[in-house]
């Protein structure tokens, strides 16, 4: 113990002498260490850590799954649910949800406010066993009728926790009153701040409607495959007592963490493997350094082998070293990490799970000093055992001046400058992947106009066949006004607008072809006004657009996509063909009148498919909350506060909040935009790391062969050739280093892939970039060692001077 005492003070004063070299080394290690605490952190916060309600490990989401199909959704129908919920004796809770944190239009004593809510039965407070703050959760009997909100939602509109019991408020005309107040940290699903009671037995019983997702908690003792095994027994019976509905249909429990955060998953590890990178090759930078600090040192560990001292305690001088190193760079890492962290909750998208649990902790600190150590054993291994084979005679005979330096030596470090352009390669080659997804998004027609639109989400209060009637005449109203406006070109209303939050889809039948429920064509549904289509910039191929008399009390019509209208009447003209859809009862079939041009629905990374519009008046009970889009010649942003006063004087109960199209569109690609940054990040990192050991390498390189460079000068050789020679020499070793992590980029591809939009895994444009940046920057990096070699003076060279 004494002897390490003593290693570990001589270490210290080692590195106090040598400055430079513990600041470059603790600055190098400290970037890869930072990068890899922070991504950890992200991924422990999600991953890893469990979810904070009681024995969140027997809490499991309800998804249903059609075996033959391979097709699974994490939703259940309401029939099913309360199957499951009779015959099931693994579970000890079962509840259902709606809305999912949809935000909707909440009226709170004298004004509106978009709110997150969720339609919840008494079931969700069994399975997830959160206790309120004040007040308490609500039961069976008080369906439609009571509510539980979030501390915050309390603070807000109330001024404290317990101001909010009792008190009244209306989710889109529906009255109900505060019954319990819940902590600020609890949002699930999807950052809720209002829970609505449903009743026991879901609104909908059909087995072919998905609108529940549902969450159980299993009994204590019952493990999660016997639980499953017995859903597969309540499927199966399911299955021979409803062949029609419950054909092929499963149910599938799945962990409510993974069910959670299992769709980010893949970019997360992602992200690990890219720190992981920058990581190696950060501790092949401090190889370097070490290797070259070992030669300068050759001379003090033959005397201490001359001496007396065993292979074992030489080695231990460098591990020793390279520990206090290590240790240093984790605690700067660790400062490097925490702003770190806090940018990428930041930058990251709205839509990530969990991104409120996401903070350092002691589970990461425990594996930033496991990578510490990591970063100890693969940054002094090779120069350890170096040390330990020292042959005192040789290493006093050694001048590195006159090029007599060890040729094992060199053949590491070029070996190292191979692993260091190869982990850099596997890194640039992603972020041109994913940088020319986001050109590809960014320069993909979505099918719609982008620019010059004003979105409003306007919700009005409506329960009611009849107030919602009254809702779509004072949208009506609404259009008009805003039509009238200075610089407004066309106004439309839709639910269902492209990257919009309010939308819906299903099957669909045409008259002529059996309406398979289970197995038929499925199309978008979307609710528009007239002139919808004109202020979208979407074109009507043929028929007519729908116009004011495409009432409530008209014959129902309908305009289809193009996608739908080669899926259902290939070669056929679809104009005045009718088709009926499940947003309807059924029997209740629309007369297709026209033919519009296919978009992208969700996002610019989705392909076009089938849609089936019809008009708002026509579907009163859907079209209370909505989109209007105003086209403008002003800026969108300007028409704000006028757009807002006209709406507030038809209905001041109507909840309105503005965006533009342009910011819809970037928000539906922010995950991949996520991706690109991050991933670029640490590209350039790792290549700012790979440039300076390329440089270092070369430069020590140059420094050895200073006597070799004069003799070849003295024989006439010339400064041209001198900088060819070494600039040839880099440039294989960065060829080999691009070959190498050429083919393990191309191995990782598939895993890459599903991340990628219009790009293939093995993009020629990408692979030449990455290829040009990786080798353009080596030659840079050595340029300036092989001029300065190229100037060497030969006589002085010759004199060792």
């Amino acid at each position: 113990m004494q002897n390490l005492l003593n290693d570990f003070r001589y270490a210290l004063r080692q590195l106090q002498k040598s400055p430079v070299f513990t600041f470059t080394a603790v600055l190098t290690l400290a970037l890869g260490i930072g990068a890899n605490t922070a991504i950890f952190t992200v991924v422990q916060s999600l991953l890893l850590a469990p979810l904070d309600y009681p024995e969140a490990d027997r809490i499991m989401a309800l998804n249903t799954r059609y075996e033959q199909q391979g097709r699974e959704t994490p939703r259940v129908t309401g029939a099913d649910l309360v199957d499951i919920r009779n015959q099931s004796k693994s579970v000890s809770a079962i509840g259902y949800y709606q809305g999912g944190g949809g935000e909707a239009g909440v009226q709170i004593r004298d004004h509106s406010s978009f709110t997150a809510v969720s339609a919840v039965d008494a079931g969700f407070a069994r399975v997830l066993q959160v206790a309120p703050e004040a007040g308490r959760w609500f039961v069976d009997s008080e369906a439609k009728h009571a509510a539980v909100v979030n501390a915050n939602f309390a603070r807000d509109h109330f001024g404290g926790v317990q101001a909010a019991i009792g008190q009244t408020i209306a989710v889109e005309g529906q009255p109900v009153q505060i019954v319990g107040v819940l902590p600020a940290a609890f949002d699930f699903p999807d950052h809720t701040q209002v829970w609505m009671a449903e009743a026991e037995q879901p609104q909908t019983p059909s087995r072919t409607a998905f609108n529940y997702r549902a969450v159980v908690r299993l009994r204590h003792g019952v493990s999660m495959a016997a639980a499953q095994s017995e859903l597969t027994a309540i499927a199966s019976r399911l299955q021979s007592a409803y062949p029609g509905d419950n054909k092929d249909k499963t149910f599938r429990l799945v962990p409510l963490q993974e069910q959670l955060v299992g769709s980010v998953r893949p970019m997360l590890l992602l992200l690990m493997a890219s720190v992981a990178l920058i990581l190696l090759i950060a501790c092949v930078n401090v190889m370097h350094l070490y290797m070259a600090r070992a030669v300068d040192r050759q001379r003090e560990l033959a005397v201490r082998t001359a001496l007396g001292s065993t292979r074992s305690q030489l080695g231990r001088l460098v591990v020793v070293e390279s520990l206090l190193v290590s240790f240093a760079g984790a605690i700067v890492g660790i400062f490097l990490a925490i702003p770190l962290v806090k940018m990428l909750v930041r930058i990251a998208p709205a839509n990530l799970p969990r991104s409120a649990d996401i903070h350092l902790n002691f589970g990461v600190l425990a594996f930033t000093a496991g990578i510490a150590l990591l970063a100890t054993v693969a940054a002094s291994l090779l120069p350890a055992r170096q040390a330990t084979r020292v042959d005192p005679i040789v290493a006093l005979k050694q001048d590195s001046s006159r090029g007599m330096s060890s040729r094992h030596s060199s053949r590491l470090r070029s070996g190292l400058v191979v692993a260091e352009v190869a982990a850099t390669f596997v890194l640039a080659f992603g972020a041109a992947l994913l940088g020319r997804t986001m050109l590809v998004l960014q320069n993909t027609d979505p099918g719609y106009r982008k620019s010059d639109l004003l979105i409003v989400d306007a919700d009005a209060p409506a329960s009611t066949l009849e107030s919602s009637i009254q809702a779509t005449q004072k949208f009506e109203t609404i259009f008009a006004e805003l039509r009238a406006l200075p610089g407004v070109e066309s106004v439309g209303g839709v639910m269902g607008l492209p990257t919009g939050s309010y939308g819906s889809n299903g099957y669909y039948g045409v008259i002529g072809a059996p309406y398979d429920v289970q197995h038929g064509p499925q199309a978008v549904f979307t609710l528009a006004s007239p002139d919808y289509f004109r202020t979208m910039a979407v074109p009507l191929l043929s028929g007519r657009d729908f116009t004011r008399r495409d009432d409530y009390d008209a014959p129902p019509v309908a305009i289809v996509s193009e996608s739908l209208a080669r899926q259902s009447f290939p070669g056929q003209d679809p104009i005045g063909r009718q088709i009926e859809c499940g947003l309807d009862a059924p029997g209740k079939w629309m007369t297709i009148v026209g033919v519009v041009r296919d978009l992208r629905q969700d996002s610019p990374a989705d392909a076009p498919g089938p849609a089936l519009y019809m008009p708002l008046l026509q579907h009163p009970s859907m079209a209370a909350q909505i989109n209007i889009a105003i086209h403008t010649r002003l800026s969108p942003v300007a028409l704000i506060d006028t757009v807002r006063g006209k709406i507030e004087r038809v209905d001041p109960a109507i909840a309105a909040r503005f965006t533009t199209m342009n910011t819809m569109v970037g928000d539906s690609v922010e995950m991949q935009h996520f991706r690109s940054i991050l991933i670029g990040s640490f590209a350039a990192v790792g290549l700012l790391l790979a440039v300076l050991g390329v440089y270092g390498t070369v430069a020590y390189s140059v420094a050895q062969r200073t006597f070799e460079v004069g003799i070849r000068m003295t024989f006439g050789a010339e400064r041209a050739s001198i900088l060819k020679l070494v600039l040839l020499q880099v440039l294989m070793l960065a060829g080999i280093g691009v070959g190498a992590g050429l083919m393990a980029s191309l191995i990782a591809g598939h895993w890459i892939g599903s991340m990628l939009v219009g790009v293939s895994p093995a993009d020629p444009v990408s692979l030449a970039i990455a290829i040009g940046v990786l080798l353009s920057a080596a030659l840079l990096a050595a340029f300036l060692p092989a001029r300065r070699a190229a100037l060497v003076d030969p006589v002085k060279a010759l004199r060792g001077l």
